[in-house]
């Protein structure tokens, strides 16, 4: 039986189990690759993940999401969290997608702020931003991640 692109990527995505024992080891260090089963379907999975990411980039960059079907961007609260650059920011770098990962991690570093006076979903900004975060600083060891998973996890409610 033949995996599905789905399937293809929950293997990648269980990959970081390894990425994160090596990158806690030596975290300066890009993330080795994984072994992957049909390295086609891999490289399909991750072109797939490549369009879906440029258009993002050329229709909602600096947003929270894109909405796919009018191409307009959506911030969930109102101002942008950025949701989707620190939620994709660890496929990136499983991927070994570095050049996208730098330019959405410089973008966060630039314009990312949880100073913020909003109402939040506390389950969604839990999973896609704190979550994020701390496992895109447990593959990279940079710090600006962790400050920035820090600053949001310290909010005062």
């Amino acid at each position: 039986m033949q995996a599905t692109p789905l399937a293809l990527l929950l293997m990648l995505a269980s990959a970081p189990a390894t990425l994160l024992a090596q990158a806690a080891a030596q975290p300066s260090s890009a993330p080795a690759s994984a072994p992957v089963a049909d390295p086609a379907m891999a490289e399909r999975v991750k072109q797939q993940y490549l369009h879906a990411w440029n258009s993002y980039k050329q229709n909602a960059w600096g947003h929270d999401e894109l909405n796919p079907l009018s191409l307009k961007p959506h911030d969930w609260y109102g101002v942008s969290l950025h949701m989707t650059e620190i939620d994709g920011l660890d496929t990136m770098l499983v991927m070994g997608l570095q050049q996208q990962a730098q330019e959405a991690q410089d973008d966060l570093d630039r314009n990312l702020s949880f100073d913020q006076d909003i109402y939040v979903k506390n389950f969604e900004i839990t999973i896609r931003c704190l979550g994020g975060l701390l496992s895109s600083y447990e593959i990279t060891g940079d710090q600006r991640l962790l400050d920035l998973a820090e600053d949001l996890g310290n909010a005062e409610p």
